[in-house]
């Protein structure tokens, strides 16, 4: 008995393929099923191409629903951040136009509060806003000494009421410090 050694011949199945593309040699029995592969071939390719132009479609799709939808979030978000605060800004701006000197103190006291709101909103959570200013790192807060300076006033302002005397430049001046404090933190 001898030993056959079997194997699976690649080089004749690769001449096949040679022949059978560029038509060397008329090999009749793989036509048949060439002309079925191709078929199929043009059917997948078909499908897929339907199925790619199907799926950039549906993309651009979604990608316009996300915008509208972020669109739409953006500007609600930028509404109810910007409405109140701007509004009471806006007050307190009339106050300081006013010709009343109560009227610049209430503009002080306002703007004090939206500091602590501000602050609040920053994660700085202690009760009184003094002790929310001394937890603030300096390097974290460029305009802290304009805060702290604003904050003493309104202290004054505070504490001493009516009798605490205050022109409108100087009103002025305080606002501007708060107001330099917010635009930091694009609180306005």
């Amino acid at each position: 008995m001898q030993n056959s050694i079997t194997f699976f011949n690649f080089e004749y199945i690769y001449q096949l393929i040679y022949y059978l593309i560029t038509g060397d040699k008329n090999i009749e029995f793989l036509e048949p099923i060439w002309n079925i592969l191709m078929i199929v071939g043009y059917l997948l390719t078909l499908f897929f191409i339907i199925g790619i132009v199907y799926s950039l479609i549906r993309i651009n799709r979604i990608r316009k629903e996300e915008n509208q939808i972020l669109q739409t979030l953006t500007e609600e978000a930028m509404s109810k951040k910007s409405e109140p605060t701007n509004a009471r800004w806006l007050k307190i701006l009339e106050h300081l136009d006013s010709h009343n000197e109560n009227d610049w103190r209430l503009a002080i006291i306002e703007a004090d509060l939206i500091l602590e709101e501000m602050m609040t909103h920053l994660g700085y959570h202690q009760e009184a806003l003094g002790e929310k200013l001394k937890a603030v790192e300096k390097s974290d807060f460029n305009t802290i000494e304009k805060a702290w300076e604003a904050h003493k006033i309104r202290n004054r302002i505070a504490h001493e009421g009516s009798s605490f005397k205050i022109s409108q430049h100087e009103a002025r001046r305080v606002i501007g410090l708060y107001q330099n404090v917010f635009e930091e933190f694009e609180f306005l």
